[in-house]
Parts: C-alpha cells; structure tokens; sequence
C-alpha cells in the first residue's frame, strides 16, 4: 500500500489538534468538512488561511486560522541552512522535501508552526470553533497534495523563498553537532499538550510514580473520585455517573501510557466510538450523535464497525485516500474469482475494490488488512472482520450477508 501520508500534514494535524483543544471540536469539524461543509477555493495567503464553512445544520460563517509567520531572524537561519543543502533545488522548483520536517536540516528553524503559533477567528464568534474545525482538517488534506503551501503559510511564498535562496547567504551560527544535544527533546508550548506526545517527551529517568491505594473495587483509577459526594450537573452536561466514567477511562488510559507504553488513540472518530461504546447502559445514540454534531444513524453505524473491527473499523468506514493501482488489480483478480458470472465488472477507486452486483465492497485499511462493506441505503457498512487478504474480506462478507437473509427456525 502506498503511503500517502505527508510529514507536513502530520505536523499540521498535530498543532491545529493542540490548538484547538477539543477533541469534540475536531470531531464536529471533520464530519462538515467529510460532509463537503468546507468550500472548495481555500484562501490562503501568507500568514494566514481562511474559507467559508456551511454546516449541515447551521449557517455559514467565514472561519480564518492565522499562522506565525517567521521572524527575519529565523529567515536567514534557514536561508543560511537552505543554501548548502542539497534539496536547494528541489525548493527552487516549488517544491518541499519531506526531509526538511526535520529542523536539524533547516538550521534548528522549525518550518511547521507549533500550536502556540496558531490562532483563529471565525464570524460565529466562538473561536476556536467546529467552523475553524473543519478548515484545519481541510488544510490537512490540501498539505497532503500539496506540501510547498507550507512555506507560504509561514510567511515564505515561492518567490520569497527563491529571492533567499539566490542572495549571499550571511554567515551561519556554528550549531552543535547531533551528539552533542540533549537526548530528551524540548517539551512542547502552548495550551494544549497532547498526552501520548508529553509521554515521548517525559524524562524516564525521573523517580517512578508513588503507589496508591486501591479504591473500593480494587480499581486504583478511580481513587480518590469514587467516593466524593457530587451533586448531579445541569442539563445539558452529562450525567454524574458518565463523568465518573469518563474520569475512570482517562485514568485507565494514563495507567496504561505509563506503566506499559500504550499509545492512545489520535483519531477523534474512533476515540469518540470507543469511548460511547464503553459508556453505561443506556447511553441513547441519539444524544451521543448531538453532542458529535452526527447523525444517529452515522453513530450506529461507526458503533458497529468498532464492534467487529475496533479503532481500525472506524477508520476503514471514514477514511478513503488514494492506493497503490497495482495493489487494487490484483484484489480485483482474486475477487473476481470468487464471484458467480457477472456482466458487470468490479470497480477500483481510492482503497476500494467494489463489486457493484453483489453490493460489496472491501476496503485496504491503513494497517494493510481488508475490510468487508456491504450498502447500506445511501452509504457502506462494515459487516464482518476483516481479512489479512481481499479475498478472506470477500467471503466474509458473502458469509455475513447470507446469515442476513437466512430463514429463522
């Protein structure tokens, strides 16, 4: 499978994630852009990007993020870095190397701002809002294709950053070498810290943590919470006992990032399942779809896909990007064995093979198994685990559809 995933993209996720604050935010803001919320010409100028943004259910508001342009001084650094570096004419044709997303090569000049250096505005006034939301995401998604809007975004458009690159370059500050720099790196700034970055960033020489006392239960999580008397909050704030809840699952998480190292989940869609498939009995989907700014049946859908496949089924059900041709034709050619004869072709697009007779359709995931759909009034629906090849995908779906249509006894 073909790795389309940009170093400037990734870097651009993670601040406008950090800036923002909210995974809810996100979440809302990247169901408008997927619903097509984000119009199509992105206003982008030095400095700053903005686009008129039109929820499903709201009015259109015009949402701006500004970002820090580079100072002059950092300007020369990097022109002074950029001159003797070999990918000199790779940014004299436009474009932008994914090798300079590290600031070693780019005299310690970071290119990609940190979430400090972002700041938004928008008509609703509410700022940062599901509007900038969803521009961010949108912007994610045009660095992709388009990585040298990086520079521009930092105040450099093309011919700034050509204009440096030709002019004597000015003497450069002596740098230390590699070996000679702090083995941890510099701990992030702003108002948002990622947990699953903070634990990359934390000093493991430190003390370990102090034992505590189980709460009642045994269960150390929820320590200290289980037990205090609350009143219950006002509507429409969620119910004492699934802020409990909430409380004792990000607890668990941390446990779990600390003493074994496991790394949460980034993508807002699939914590949001995992975290409402978790929630107490009778957590109405409905209530859940609002506060996520979705529709309740899009909810049950992702419910189920978590259900059967976990973070990596909602992903699958969301996320459709570009694939390696070669890899979809040879799915093809082991489905098409499978299949009873047919006039009508399968179809390749994206990471999707699609067998248009049968309604299936099997999905490449970005962990490399493939993922059964089947249609589900206007949209696909995970139906059954996934296979590690297109075909075991196929006849999985096949199985799941004829357990459908089976008489009961």
């Amino acid at each position: 499978m073909t790795d389309t995933t940009s170093p400037w993209a990734l870097a651009w996720e993670l601040a406008h994630k950090q800036a923002t604050a909210s995974p809810a935010t996100l979440l809302q803001g990247y169901n408008i852009y997927r619903a097509g919320g984000v119009a199509a010409g992105l206003d982008s100028q030095p400095g700053q990007i903005s686009a008129v943004i039109t929820p499903r259910h709201g009015e259109p508001a015009r949402a701006t993020i500004r970002i820090a342009p580079l100072s002059r001084q950092e300007q020369q650094a990097l022109a002074a870095a950029l001159t003797r570096s070999r990918h000199k004419d790779a940014l004299l044709k436009g474009q932008l190397p994914a090798a300079l997303a590290d600031p070693a090569h780019t005299g310690d000049v970071p290119i990609a701002p940190g979430a400090a250096q972002l700041t938004f505005a928008c008509d609703c006034q509410q700022a940062p809002c599901q509007h900038t939301a969803a521009l961010g995401h949108a912007l994610a998604q045009r660095l992709h294709a388009n990585p040298s809007l990086m520079t521009t975004l930092r105040g450099l458009p093309h011919r700034h950053l050509t204009a440096l690159l030709q002019a004597p370059a000015p003497a450069a500050a002596a740098t230390p070498e590699k070996h000679d720099r702090p083995r941890t790196p510099p701990r992030p700034t702003g108002p948002y810290i990622a947990a699953h970055q903070a634990y990359q960033n934390w000093d493991n020489s430190a003390p370990p943590l102090p034992a505590r006392e189980a709460a009642v239960g045994g269960d150390a999580s929820t320590a200290g919470f289980a037990g205090m008397e609350l009143p219950e909050p006002p509507a429409p704030a969620p119910s004492l006992q699934m802020l409990r809840h909430l409380a004792a699952e990000a607890a668990r998480q941390a446990q779990q990032l600390l003493t074994e190292g496991t790394l949460l989940e980034t993508d807002p869609a699939a914590d949001a399942m995992r975290l409402t498939a978790s929630l107490p009995a009778g957590a109405d989907a409905e209530i859940v779809a609002h506060r996520l700014n979705m529709e309740p049946q899009a909810v049950r859908r992702l419910l189920k896909a978590f259900a059967l496949a976990g973070a990596s089924g909602v992903r699958a059900t969301l996320h459709l990007y570009p694939d390696d041709p070669q890899v979809l034709q040879q799915a093809a050619a082991a489905i098409h064995a499978l299949r009873p004869d047919s006039a009508a072709p399968l179809t390749t697009a994206d990471n999707r093979v699609t067998d248009p007779t049968a309604d299936i359709e099997i999905r490449h995931g970005y962990d490399g198994r493939w993922y059964p759909f089947a249609a589900a009034g206007h949209d696909w629906q995970l139906i059954a685990l996934p296979s590690d090849e297109p075909d075991g995908a196929y006849q999985n779906a096949l199985a799941a559809l004829h357990a459908r249509t089976r008489p009961r006894r």
